[in-house]
């Protein structure tokens, strides 16, 4: 049953923005906030949540953390990458060994990217990184870039690097640094944009995009901020290089100003504008509530405290976890999970390590419609309900399945067996549910039991629903027939909609 959204007639703006008192800090809010922020509300993450305020909940989670590593073949890949093409474009005559060399490149550069996902993975399912890496998909999905056309891994690990570093700053740097990024150089054509013939990719994508939204700028303002930001280049394919002869410095008026501006005073320049404070705000309400959008007054309130904080990011997000909004009723068990966060919701709501198979994890999320690092445009993905049609859905439920189903490793390919193994060394092999799991919830009574998997796989909203016909799905947890049951009862629970939601 839907909850109709706080309105500013009966919610006033004021108490929308408030701390959640302590007096309201109970179990389901902490579950909704710990979903919502991360990926999954497990018992034990509950109970460690309520001993202690919200606030601090949400400062540890978005505290700086040792970021993920860079893989030993992708340190030594991107150190020799810019040489090898030099060699090869420079060196090599003969067509058919430039074309082996260069695929060669390009299968290192496949594998090193197949490496890139996965130690994210690994890294993202540990829970003291989920809210952080969480918010870097989400800052991805506003500073686009697709694989696909960058084609360059040791790009998109610095990209992501830059995004990680940068919840700790505010966001008009942020944006600054995101310019100077070669991936988003390459990707949006700022390494061809001269002061002769300026692109105007950048220019449009920072206002449309990143900071201003649609409606909130000119064509005029786009081609003089394209002229500020031309000389942007990329110097040994990783590197960024400010090439002056190639800038316009010149004088430009965007948004009503004039000056020899370049592309960070342009970004300046664009913080200035009431725009600016509501758009990121709405792009993230848009990311952990769902749509429909709250009223439009509660987005300006929230971006006017956050411009009077410079645009600190750890404000933003410090200011929305702990709000009286966002814990409404109206935001509990309504959004869609994208395919990262119910693969990852999976994994530790059922204590599993990621599985260890680059290609079936990878095609996994593919088939369920978000390919990591590789979104459809450059609009990004476009969630909620979007995810759900018959065949991602399909591509979950298979998910599920597979997850409590049986290793064959007799029918495992040698990479595939070189993964098992390394995954074994490093004690993360735990990937599928074992029988003993379930023989354990055995010991648990009907009732207890599916009143257990309800809370802890289910929104409140969905619980009622599912409650009876749950029971009847398990049976009897003393009979002999009671193993398969249970697993059968789990993995329609996991398949259903109510689990799909949070």
């Amino acid at each position: 049953m839907s909850i109709t959204p706080p309105d500013p007639a009966t919610f006033s703006v004021e108490k929308a923005w408030e701390p959640l008192p302590r007096r309201f800090w109970r179990e389901e809010e902490a579950a909704h906030l710990l979903r919502r922020m991360g990926f999954s509300a497990t018992p034990e993450a509950v109970a460690s949540a309520l001993r202690r305020p919200i606030e601090a909940s949400v400062n540890e989670a978005y505290s700086p953390a040792q970021p993920p590593a860079k893989s030993k073949a992708l340190a030594e890949y991107e150190a020799s990458a810019a040489e090898r093409y030099r060699h090869i474009y420079g060196k090599v005559k003969d067509p058919m060994e430039r074309r082996e060399l260069l695929r060669e490149l390009q299968r290192e550069d496949e594998e090193n990217f197949r490496q890139f996902a996965m130690d994210w993975f690994l890294y993202a399912r540990q829970p003291e990184n989920s809210a952080r890496e969480k918010f870097v998909l989400f800052l991805q999905d506003v500073f686009v870039v697709e694989r696909k056309t960058v084609k360059e891994t040791p790009q998109l690990y610095s990209l992501q690097q830059t995004l990680r570093r940068g919840i700790q700053g505010n966001y008009r740097e942020l944006c600054k640094a995101v310019s100077r990024e070669p991936a988003m150089i390459r990707y949006l054509n700022l390494d061809r944009s001269t002061r002769q013939k300026p692109n105007e990719n950048f220019a449009r994508e920072l206002f449309e995009l990143f900071t201003l939204g649609e409606g909130n700028y000119s064509e005029q303002d786009v081609k003089e901020a394209a002229r500020a930001l031309t000389g942007y280049r990329v110097k040994d394919r990783v590197e960024f290089h400010f090439a002056r002869r190639f800038h316009d410095g010149g004088m430009k008026t965007v948004f009503g100003q004039t000056g020899a501006w370049d592309g960070d005073q342009v970004i300046d320049l664009t913080f200035q504008q009431p725009a600016a404070r509501r758009f990121l705000v709405r792009e993230l309400m848009k990311f952990y509530l769902g749509e429909p959008l709250p009223h439009e007054d509660y987005v300006a309130a929230l971006g006017d405290r956050w411009s009077e904080h410079d645009f600190d990011l750890r404000f933003l997000l410090e200011s929305f976890f702990q709000s009286h909004l966002f814990y409404h009723p109206a935001y509990r068990g309504n959004l869609v999970k994208s395919p990262i966060q119910f693969y990852l919701g999976l994994c530790q709501d059922l204590r599993l390590d990621v599985v260890p198979f680059d290609t079936r994890l990878l095609h996994s999320l593919r088939a369920m419609g978000q390919a990591y690092y590789d979104p459809p445009n450059v609009r990004g993905w476009l969630y909620g309900e979007h995810w759900i049609n018959s065949t991602t859905i399909s591509a979950r439920r298979q998910l599920v399945s597979y997850l409590f189903s049986q290793l064959r490793e007799d029918k495992l390919n040698g990479n595939e067996q070189r993964d098992l193994e390394r995954a074994r060394e490093e004690g993360r092999a735990d990937f599928l549910v074992s029988s003993k799991r379930i023989e354990q919830a055995l010991e648990v009574e009907t009732a207890r039991l599916a009143e257990h998997l309800l809370t802890y796989f289910v929104t409140a909203p969905s619980r009622e629903i599912y409650a009876e016909p749950l029971k009847r799905l398990i049976g009897d947890t003393g009979e002999e027939a009671a193993r398969d049951r249970v697993r059968d009862a789990v993995i329609a629970l996991l398949q259903s909609p109510a689990y799909n939601l949070c």
